[in-house]
């Protein structure tokens, strides 16, 4: 098979090439999120997204070195980022139990998706080194001595931005008016 020109024909829109691709990869993939998910119908998901991420993003796969190093990473940060939102979950129930949740108005859940909204505005304010660092910490589960490798910095640095990220996460949303023990849940959270 002709993987190059397999990724032109995709990347010019051509929707044969498109099927090509998703059987080419998909067995792959799933194998990939069963084994960061531990469940076949979520890792299933995980690689339909992974394939609409990419037909949406098509464009840029004759541009990549490795193309299909790409694709395998958006299945694999989708997994990731799925196992975390579940763990969120788990540290939620945990912290005000399981009744609370079930007992849990539709205005208090909108006024929790405001406030996570406000979190992630903070975080696209920061200085960038301190958000970056913050995003490989949060969103993709990378060490402090991971981030410090990636970015080419001491260990200790990274450790500060990170400290100096979440004081200023904290302070954006003291200034919205969130109390002191929702920033305390948040930092257990976050």
């Amino acid at each position: 098979m002709d993987v190059p020109g397999l990724y032109k024909r995709v990347a010019a829109g051509e929707e044969s090439a498109f099927r090509e691709l998703v059987e080419l990869y998909a067995p792959r993939l799933q194998a990939l999120a069963v084994r960061i998910t531990g469940d076949l119908a979520v890792a299933h998901d995980l690689v339909q997204d992974t394939f609409l991420k990419v037909w949406l993003a098509r464009d840029q796969l004759t541009e990549l070195d490795q193309p299909s190093a790409w694709i395998k990473k958006i299945c694999f940060f989708l997994a990731i980022n799925y196992v975390r939102r579940q763990n969120i979950h788990g540290k939620v129930v945990n912290a005000v139990g399981q009744d609370a949740l079930q007992t849990t108005s539709a205005a208090e859940m909108l006024e929790f998706n405001q406030l996570l909204g406000l979190v992630n505005k903070a975080v696209q304010q920061l200085p960038e080194k301190q958000q970056r660092i913050y995003r490989l910490s949060r969103e993709q589960h990378l060490s402090i001595n991971e981030i410090a490798e990636q970015m080419g910095l001491a260990v200790s640095t990274v450790k500060n931005l990170m400290v100096m990220a979440l004081k200023n996460i904290r302070e954006s949303l003291q200034r919205a008016g969130y109390p002191l023990f929702i920033l305390v849940l948040l930092d257990i959270l976050l």
